[in-house]
């Protein structure tokens, strides 16, 4: 079943293909949780299904169909965005499963999940194909931060940023899966990211994305780093939620007459260290670092 949400970007796609303008290489881009694996995802099934030859639709019946449900299927060859990066070698394999004749005798289809995680060296290794593509044969991409994406790549591909649209069709889905502000108050926050909010319904993390939320809102009173430190290593993602949360309580205190224009300054420039430091730095003392967050945005909001 496709997200309701992800409705328009498919029609789209429809539309392209069937008007024989579909590209070989589509570079999904955006925010987590927003659905651009799904979307990959969904349309590789739809090259590959044997019948369905003039719609981005699958059968869910045929051998191609059976043998992608086994997670057997010999025309596909997937990158997951699950490592830490994406090397040479792994470029190379995927190069040479793309010259090969399609086993099923139809398409061929590649996912690349977190392309920005690609290697310069990698990246390199990818442009001959994106540039000469084979009949046939298609690359499907995901990327969280095309900011970080060579142009060289991305002046070859089909670009869709994959965005929200429509608040209410996301607040509606949402609260079919128990998920409302009544119950999170921090839930509105993340409707642009619905997935997000979903990932973590699923793995039960509810809890520490509602205590970081207090948290957040009550910094100048936290002094035990250490269970804060240890809500934070339960989901990497849950470092920038907590400092989402952090902007969001000095906004408003800003707005509730809680703090000054030069206070809030100093706790978004604490912040925005903070996350540099956790982006750039790496094996940055976890602890230290989070002692120096909080402490410093305590002292900004003391200031006169």
């Amino acid at each position: 079943m496709m997200y309701p949400w992800l409705q328009a970007f498919q029609q789209h796609l429809q539309a392209s293909f069937s008007q024989r303008r579909f590209h070989h290489a589509q570079l999904f881009f955006g925010l987590e949780g927003t659905g651009k694996r799904y979307l990959a995802s969904n349309l590789a099934e739809a090259l590959l299904c044997n019948t369905t030859q003039n719609e981005l639709n699958r059968c869910g019946s045929c051998k191609s169909c059976n043998l992608l449900k086994a997670q057997s299927h010999p025309d596909l060859f997937t990158l997951s965005g699950e490592q830490s990066s994406i090397g040479v070698d792994e470029v190379r394999a995927l190069n040479d499963f793309i010259f090969h004749s399609a086993q099923q005798g139809g398409n061929k289809v590649v996912v690349i999940e977190r392309i920005e995680k690609m290697t310069e060296s990698a990246a390199n290794a990818l442009l001959k194909t994106l540039e000469e593509p084979a009949l046939k044969r298609y690359i499907l991409m995901t990327c969280n931060d095309v900011s970080k994406l060579k142009a060289t790549i991305l002046s070859r591909c089909n670009k869709t940023q994959v965005n929200i649209g429509d608040n209410q069709q996301v607040s509606f889905w949402l609260e079919q899966q128990g998920i409302n502000a009544s119950t999170h108050p921090w839930a509105e926050i993340f409707h642009n990211q619905p997935l997000l909010l979903d990932k973590w319904l699923k793995q039960d993390s509810m809890d520490e994305v509602d205590n970081l939320w207090k948290v957040a809102h009550d910094i100048d009173r936290i002094s035990d780093i250490a269970a804060l430190e240890n809500e934070i290593n339960k989901d990497p993602s849950l470092l920038n939620v907590f400092s989402r949360f952090l902007m969001s309580a000095f906004k408003q205190q800003v707005m509730n007459g809680q703090l000054n224009f030069v206070q809030y300054q100093h706790c978004v420039a604490s912040i925005e260290t903070f996350l540099s430091d956790h982006h750039q730095v790496l094996g940055i003392n976890r602890t230290l670092s989070l002692s120096k967050l909080v402490f410093g945005l305590q002292r900004a909001i003391k200031q006169d």
